[in-house]
């Protein structure tokens, strides 16, 4: 009985007389040889035909007669359509970027572009469409072109974590005016609900911070069921570590550095004096972006920036442990940040930006204070006050640094290290940072939050309570 089979070039259909195993025979199609399996295949019902098939060439004495055309299966393309790797001949997967190479790859690929994962240690390509990566379940890009509550058009994907992915937008509805979108991710109800805090809790930081020049507007925030986006100006320019790291860790000039310290004290004591204090955790120079112009900067990426509480259980209760190494002082690296932990990673910042060399923590501050004292330093000796600012700021104890962004802003501006401060009562001078005169016990700095053991308040800078003895930090 004679069997159908398929010629492996052309994929059509033809008969085969039933002792033709292992023999050469000609496709009546295409016209080229090949040869019968040993064991030929099992039959094929043929489907019915309106008129006899047509006798076609023989080789070897084989009858062969052609079968009525059937659809041509997918042949596998040369190339991935994802990462454009060269592919193996039959290839089920692109052996690079692990891309699924399906029978239904055309159709996908008439529905869209492939979506990669922005998992930099996955990186596989998507069908479009996907939520999440077929390999490793991180959460994916929205396509490009997508339009957000009828409004915002999607771009171009700026940035994506594991918390969100930052998008750049056109929002039709005001004079197509360029966005950034912060989109939330979290596919759990029970996480999504604890992210959504934060996130509700960044655009209200964005809102009280309005009046300050570097910090982007915010324009809108919006929650849907499982799905909340933070709309907000968008901003030209590039970070300053990518800037660094592109010109081979080149340093920025002393002056623009100082302009740009002050302008960064400025967002600090906002969120310093807020009630309760709002405190940043996480500034270094990933989140500062400088302008277009090469001399303005924006401060971005306030989702890790929370407030102290409003009690005094609040305060001394431990935060979530957040914070880059390098950046962040011991008290903060044990979940105990206050306010003048920003000021230690304002000092790192200001130092990775000045030199080029990225801090590491008060391990830099004993560098610099043997570079000062050194009579041969390579520091420049009209910006000695500059290191030595930031020697201070780096250190190890809290009560060693400068108590305020406003303090650090002044010391900027005059271009020098303050080192005392006259009494107002009595005139007395002492060392900058006493709490009390110690000529006549006239307070001299601000009040620090109330005692953990009495509930009352000291200055900044006493290291016990002055009323219980309570060591105070």
């Amino acid at each position: 009985m004679p069997q159908v089979l398929r010629c492996p070039h052309c994929q059509k259909s033809m008969q085969v007389p039933d002792n033709a195993s292992g023999k050469t025979v000609r496709c009546p199609s295409c016209q080229k040889p090949f040869q019968v399996p040993g064991s030929a295949a099992p039959p094929v019902a043929a489907p019915p035909a309106a008129r006899p098939p047509a006798p076609g060439p023989t080789g070897n004495g084989a009858r062969v007669q052609a079968m009525p055309a059937a659809p041509p299966a997918p042949a596998t393309p040369a190339n991935c359509p994802a990462c454009g790797a060269t592919l193996l001949e039959g290839a089920v997967s692109c052996m690079d970027c692990g891309y699924l190479v399906q029978a239904e790859a055309a159709a996908a690929e008439a529905e869209g572009p492939p979506n990669l994962c922005a998992n930099p240690a996955c990186g596989v390509a998507n069908p479009p469409g996907e939520r999440n990566c077929q390999r490793c379940a991180s959460p994916l890009p929205i396509a490009g072109g997508t339009l957000l509550h009828g409004r915002y058009r999607l771009d171009k994907l700026l940035k994506m974590g594991g918390f969100g992915a930052v998008y750049k937008a056109t929002d039709t509805k005001q004079n197509n005016r360029e966005v950034a979108i912060k989109d939330m991710i979290g596919n759990d109800p029970q996480e999504f609900a604890i992210r959504l805090n934060f996130f509700r809790r960044e655009a209200e930081i964005l809102r009280s911070l309005d009046t300050v020049p570097i910090v982007p507007k915010m324009y809108d925030f919006i929650h849907q069921g499982q799905t909340a986006h933070l709309v907000m100006e968008f901003i030209r320019g590039k970070d300053m570590l990518d800037i660094l790291e592109a010109n081979a860790n080149k340093p920025f000039p002393l002056p623009l550095v100082v302009e740009w310290g002050k302008s960064i004290c400025d967002v600090l004591a906002t969120m310093h004096n807020q009630q309760p204090p709002v405190i940043h955790r996480d500034l270094k120079p990933d989140n500062i972006m400088l302008l277009e112009d090469q001399r303005s900067i924006k401060m971005i990426d306030f989702g890790t920036a929370r407030d102290l509480g409003r009690t005094v259980k609040e305060r001394m209760a431990g935060k979530t442990r957040v914070y880059t190494e390098g950046y962040a002082p011991p008290e903060q690296i044990v979940g105990k940040p206050e306010a003048r932990s920003d000021l230690f990673a304002l000092a790192a910042t200001l130092f990775h930006l000045a030199t080029g060399k990225a801090p590491e923590g008060f391990y830099t501050a004993k560098e610099l204070e043997g570079q000062l004292a050194d009579p041969k330093s390579p520091l420049p000796p009209q910006f000695r006050w500059f290191y030595e600012l930031i020697k201070i700021n780096l250190s190890e104890d809290i009560n060693d640094r400068y108590f305020s962004a406003r303090e650090i802003k002044g010391d900027l501006e005059k271009q020098r290290v303050t080192k005392e401060v006259s009494c107002p009562k009595c005139k007395t001078v002492n060392k900058v940072r006493t709490p009390y005169c110690t000529k006549c016990a006239e307070a001299l700095t601000d009040p620090t939050a109330p005692c953990a053991m009495c509930g009352k308040f000291n200055r900044m800078g006493s290291r016990c309570c002055i009323h219980c003895g309570n060591r105070l930090r």
